[in-house]
């Protein structure tokens, strides 16, 4: 008995094989397209970091060195903007500002987390709240600038300190463990360093005025 051909000339098994190798070839192709979509992403939050850290080095030569201060919230409202982009950087002219009913100072969001700008920490003072009286702390390896070592010291005063400043994106799962470790951004281990990882994007600015970033 033979089997019935449609009108193009395909049996209808001829059509099954083929909508089977078709969804084998999508599901092989889906994870390359996701992967390259994610690299793209993050090869731009690499460029946007690099562009504020200019922004932050031009602030500095104006402000005879001196950074802006880190902001940090415990009101409800404001809580999940901790270390935002400083209002400073946006006052003066080096980033565009945010809009105004927006609630942030700097038109400049995290890639990966969109309605937050990236994160901006530097040792010394900062606002709890909006007030002063308070001394940010920064979480510095002790083979920085390389930040391999699992061992380290925390600094809060701008004239010992390794580090100047530091800007990251909180990565493609902005609330992973890593992301929202302690140690970040400075140890290695929090980076995010390959497609479909977790961990943060980094540059920073060594005492010696050395700008690195993470992989």
């Amino acid at each position: 008995m033979s089997v019935a051909r449609t009108a193009n000339g395909f049996t209808l098994i001829e059509l099954l094989v083929v909508i089977a190798i078709l969804s084998l070839l999508m599901s092989l192709l889906v994870p390359s397209l996701s992967a390259a979509k994610e690299m793209a992403r993050a090869a731009k939050v690499h460029a946007e970091l690099y562009g504020l850290g200019l922004a932050l080095e031009m602030y500095g030569m104006d402000q005879g060195s001196k950074y802006p201060p880190v902001r940090v919230n415990c009101n409800s409202d404001l809580r999940e903007h901790w270390c935002q982009l400083p209002v400073e950087l946006a006052a003066g002219g080096y980033v565009p500002k945010g809009p105004p009913d927006g609630g942030l100072a700097a038109a400049v969001e995290d890639e990966f987390n969109p309605g937050h700008t990236y994160k901006y920490a530097a040792p010394g003072p900062g606002l709890l709240n909006g007030g002063p009286g308070y001394d940010h702390e920064m979480w510095v390896p002790d083979d920085f600038p390389q930040c391999h070592s699992a061992t380290g010291r925390y600094y809060s005063d701008v004239k010992t300190t390794p580090v100047k400043w530091a800007v990251w994106s909180l990565g493609p799962q902005p609330k992973s463990a890593k992301s929202q470790s302690p140690y970040t951004p400075l140890s290695w281990q929090t980076w995010y360093t390959r497609t479909h990882d977790t961990g943060v994007l980094v540059r920073f600015a060594t005492r010696e005025g050395l700008i690195q970033k993470s992989p």
